[in-house]
C-alpha cells in the first residue's frame, strides 16, 4: 500500500503532457513492466491514457487482457481506435473473432479489421484475407481473399506465398480483377482527407 502512495504522489509531481505521446516501444515497454507488478509502470500507461495518448490506450488495453479482464480491455481498445490507433483496432478485431471478453462475432471482427486496414495496419489485411478465404464473418470468396492478401504482401512479405498458391486455385482472371480491387481501394484511401 505504500508503494501505491509513494508512486502517486512522485507521478502528481510530473506535469501530465510529461506522460502522453509516447511510442510504440515505451508502450510495450511500460505494459510489460505493469504485468510484471512494475506500479509506476501502470500508473504511467494510466495516466497517459487518460491524456488521451491512443498508443497507451491501446497498451492499457492489452495490459487488461493479459490480466485476465477482456472486458476492461475492449473498453481501452475501443477508446485507442476511436482514437486512430491502427493496433488497437486490429485488437478489437481479435476480441469479437475470438470472443474474448464479447460474445464471438465474426462479422463484427470484420469490421474492425476493417477500420484497422483503413488506418494502416498490414496484419489487418491479411485477417481480411483469412476472413474471406474461410468465409468467417463475410460469405465465403476467394477473390476478395486474394485482394486482402495482395494488399498485405505489398506492406509484408510474409504474405507473398499465399498469393502464388491462392491465384493457381482463383485463375489469372480473378487474380486480374482482384489486383484491380485492391488497387482501387488503395487510390481511395489517398484519395480521402
Amino acid at each position: 500500500m505504500a508503494r501505491w502512495r509513494v508512486a502517486i504522489g512522485l507521478m502528481a509531481l510530473l506535469p501530465l503532457a510529461a506522460w502522453a505521446d509516447m511510442s510504440p516501444t515505451q508502450g510495450h515497454r511500460l505494459a510489460v513492466m505493469a504485468l510484471g507488478h512494475d506500479v509506476k509502470a501502470y500508473l504511467r500507461l494510466d495516466v497517459a491514457a487518460h491524456a488521451g495518448d491512443a498508443v497507451a490506450m491501446n497498451w492499457l488495453g492489452a495490459y487488461w487482457e493479459s490480466a485476465g479482464d477482456p472486458l476492461r480491455a475492449r473498453s481501452d481498445y475501443l477508446r485507442a481506435a476511436t482514437s486512430g490507433n491502427r493496433t488497437a483496432a486490429l485488437n478489437l478485431g481479435y476480441l469479437y473473432r475470438f470472443g474474448r471478453g464479447v460474445p464471438e462475432n465474426p462479422a463484427q471482427a470484420v469490421v474492425w479489421y476493417r477500420r484497422a486496414a483503413q488506418l494502416g495496419s498490414a496484419h489487418a489485411l491479411a485477417e481480411l484475407g483469412n476472413a474471406y478465404y474461410l468465409g468467417q464473418g463475410v460469405r465465403q470468396d476467394r477473390t476478395q481473399a486474394y485482394r486482402w492478401y495482395w494488399l498485405a504482401a505489398r506492406r509484408s512479405p510474409q504474405w507473398r506465398s499465399v498469393l502464388g498458391a491462392l491465384a493457381a486455385e482463383i485463375g489469372p482472371s480473378a487474380t486480374a480483377r482482384a489486383k484491380d480491387a485492391a488497387r482501387a481501394w488503395l487510390t481511395a484511401r489517398e484519395v480521402r482527407p
